[in-house]
């Protein structure tokens, strides 16, 4: 028996539906367009808004409530070892990328930085009264830092603020140092309290901090509160794992590092010693930046060891002295790029 396949069954079409369909598809393409054009420009409006603000309306960070700290009274710090870092320092090079044969100075300098100015007023008078250009880096805590400061503005010197801040240890760094369980209101007010209190004040070196300064968040809002002042930031270096310096360079500060410490022991040879590493030093890649403290035995080696230096073709500056050449030979002009 021959079977018969079945008939087939032939389905009407109709071109109405798939006419419908078409519509559907260019009505969410044009939406799309048109909210993709709206989101961009409302991106930009905001990119206008944002670029037309004043830069301290712009800050990340803020403080609402500052607290008032002008009635601290002041009290003399209490005794604690210098911290130094126990990290081989590499010393700040130049980019050789930007400038690899421009020598950076003409002659070798040295930024000479007394600390913990302020508690011994003689002290800090003697320091001003060496025949050199240096910078003075005065406690905010110390009675006399107010005329302390306008003092050495007045002579012609770079006053900083020797910020304290929590180091590493049990050590008390100070009245009003910053501590990492601070909120970022607080931190910020003790800034502004500190910069207030030191008139005059260039930059900024810490006292202490070796634990402070290793936490990028809390010195990015410490530094970014006092940020509309431009400050300098002098990283002491009281730890191999400071990150002071990079968080100043990302908020576009001037930065510089200490090189060298002059009197962790405070012995007139072992002071003679460090000066003779920072010549060493400046000589090789032409400035050094060394710290020392307003210690007898150190201001008589710096007294008997200027005048010498000089005639050996040394030149003393002041960090702000130093930041700006150096500022200008490390950046690409039509000057040096030409020299390569």
């Amino acid at each position: 028996m021959t079977r018969r396949s079945a008939p087939s069954i032939r389905t009407p079409h109709s071109a109405i539906p798939a006419f419908a369909g078409a519509i559907v598809a260019c009505a969410y393409l044009v939406g799309a367009v048109v909210f993709s054009a709206a989101s961009q420009a409302e991106r930009t409006d905001r990119s206008a808004v944002s670029a037309s603000l004043p830069p301290a309306t712009r800050q990340a960070v803020r403080a609402r409530n500052l607290h008032d700290y002008s009635g601290l009274a002041a009290t003399d710090a209490l005794p604690e070892p210098l911290e130094v870092s126990e990290t081989d320092v590499i010393p700040l090079t130049a980019d050789t990328a930007m400038a690899p044969d421009l020598p950076l100075v003409s002659a070798p300098r040295i930024a000479i930085v007394i600390d913990d100015v302020g508690l011994d007023v003689a002290a800090a008078q003697r320091a001003l009264d060496l025949d050199t250009p240096l910078s003075l880096a005065i406690l905010p805590y110390a009675e006399a830092a107010p005329s302390l400061s306008a003092q050495t503005v007045a002579r012609g010197r770079d006053v900083l603020l020797h910020m304290p801040m929590e180091p590493v240890g049990l050590a008390d760094p100070g009245p009003n140092a910053l501590r990492l369980g601070l909120s970022d209101e607080d931190l910020a007010a003790r800034m502004r309290w500190a910069y207030a209190r030191v008139p005059g004040a260039v930059g900024i070196n810490n006292h202490m901090g070796s634990r402070f300064t290793a936490d990028p968040r809390a010195m990015r809002v410490a530094l970014a509160s006092v940020a509309e002042q431009n400050p300098l930031f002098l990283d002491s270096l009281t730890t191999g794992e400071s990150r002071g310096r990079a968080v100043a360079d990302g908020l576009g500060l001037r930065a510089l590092q200490r090189d060298i410490f002059l009197d962790h022991v405070i012995d007139a040879s072992q002071i003679e010693a460090r000066l003779a590493e920072a010549e060493e030093l400046a000589r090789e890649r032409g400035w050094a930046v060394v710290i020392g403290h307003p210690h007898a035995e150190t201001l008589d080696v710096l007294e008997n060891w200027l005048s010498p230096a000089r005639e050996r073709g040394v030149e003393f500056v002041t960090l702000t002295q130093l930041s700006a050449q150096l500022d200008t030979r490390l950046r690409p002009t039509a000057e040096n790029t030409s020299q390569r």
